[in-house]
């Protein structure tokens, strides 16, 4: 059987120089360039895409990596207007626009409700009692948002189990959303309210094929040149479904032939038709420090080269295949950094051979970030179990 391609309007063959521009075009545009910063959240949001959101600091240090000041991000720690925390690409949390949110949504709910509903019967929930729960929640939420613990305590004579179980599948089907109200990037209160009320002008019943075809379009215009193999990854999805989204002559694509990888990747042919006539600032990016999970490496699978070369993986992922905090110079990782919480402090770590004048520029970024993540942290009290500082999840 032979593999189906995109169509596409042309070819592409890019010299390692000329593939190493294109990705720093594609990172200046989403605000990692130290003249082309972003101003808000959501600016920033739509521009990638959304924002990983699995760990608790990854959305305020991802905004702060792209943002033109240190106060950009606070605003997350409140409820961010037009903007929403759900679970969908590769069932991982993301802080997304709304007219993204309903595409992702759409696009992956069949198999984060499969998950779901697996759950509730590996824990013992019949489907009967799962629904009477989910029926409950509409009156007791009317009110507005309730801490996840007062939920379970209101429902307990169903079973916290059973409880826990309704409210997962309520808000995998988009009856509620997620809340953080801690007020801070290093901890949690979860909170869950309806999503009708927070969110009213949210529409979550597109097409599927429409809100699967609008998610993967908007990928391949963020990140392109990407694979097939990149885009399965990235959203989970099918290579029927990812070809049949890059497959619309209104939207025309071309092929492009990288050194990342063997495989052929795509991207709209109007994005590449404005890298040819990009300022050639943007073909170098600088320094940046990207957060924990951060969108920009998460995007990719197959095409990790472009910004690893000839590193090993665990330079930039850990054993689990999360991103770590990494340093970029110009698109390509060259160390990492993390936040030391005994001191409050940015401790970044560089690759042997650095030259001094980067050695100086990732001292003074780590003083810059340090203040800035300093702004968003809070101190505990009074403590609760306190989860490994260096893995920091939202265990949903």
């Amino acid at each position: 059987m032979i593999n189906r391609r995109p169509r596409t309007v042309g070819t592409v063959t890019l010299t390692d120089v000329q593939a190493r521009r294109l990705w720093n075009w594609t990172l200046s545009r989403q605000g990692l360039h130290p003249h082309r910063r972003l101003t808000s959240v959501a600016q920033i949001s739509h521009a990638t895409l959304g924002l990983h959101a699995a760990r608790l600091p990854s959305p305020f240090a991802t905004v702060l990596a792209r943002a033109d000041g240190p106060d950009a991000a606070l605003p997350i720690l409140g409820r961010p207007h037009g903007l929403i925390t759900l679970r969908c690409m590769r069932r991982t949390l993301h802080l997304l626009p709304l007219d993204l949110a309903a595409a992702a949504h759409r696009a992956t709910v069949h198999y984060r409700l499969r998950d779901a509903t697996r759950r509730a019967s590996n824990a013992g929930v019949p489907d009967q009692l799962l629904a009477q729960i989910r029926a409950q929640l509409p009156g007791l939420l009317a009110d507005g948002p309730l801490p996840h613990r007062r939920i379970e305590d209101t429902l307990a004579p169903t079973g916290t189990a059973a409880v826990r179980a309704a409210v997962k599948a309520a808000w995998e089907a988009g009856t509620l959303t997620y809340l953080n109200a801690s007020g801070c990037w290093n901890a949690e209160r979860r909170m869950f309210g309806l999503t009708s009320q927070l969110h009213p002008s949210l529409d979550l019943d597109l097409d599927r094929r429409t809100a699967t075809r609008t998610l993967l379009r908007a990928y391949f215009d963020r990140y392109g040149p990407a694979t097939l193999g990149d885009a399965i990854w990235w959203s989970a999805l099918s290579r029927a479904v990812v070809i049949d989204a890059l497959d619309d002559p209104e939207a025309p694509v071309v092929e492009v032939a990288t050194p990342w990888s063997p495989s052929p990747a795509y991207m709209p042919a109007k994005r590449y038709e404005q890298f040819t006539a990009a300022d050639p600032d943007t073909h170098t990016t600088g320094l940046q420090l990207l957060a924990h999970e951060d969108v920009a490496l998460k995007a990719y699978a197959e095409t990790r080269a472009r910004y690893l070369g000839d590193l090993a993986p665990r330079q930039a992922f850990n054993q689990i295949g999360e991103a770590l905090p990494t340093v970029l110079l110009d698109g390509q990782v060259c160390g990492t950094w993390m936040w030391e919480p005994a001191s409050q402090t940015v401790v970044a770590t560089l690759l042997p051979g650095q030259a001094t004048t980067t050695i100086r520029q990732v001292i003074a970024a780590a003083k810059r970030h340090t203040e800035a993540l300093r702004a968003g942290w809070r101190p505990r009290t009074p403590p609760p179990s306190r989860p490994d500082p260096r893995q920091l999840a939202l265990a949903l």
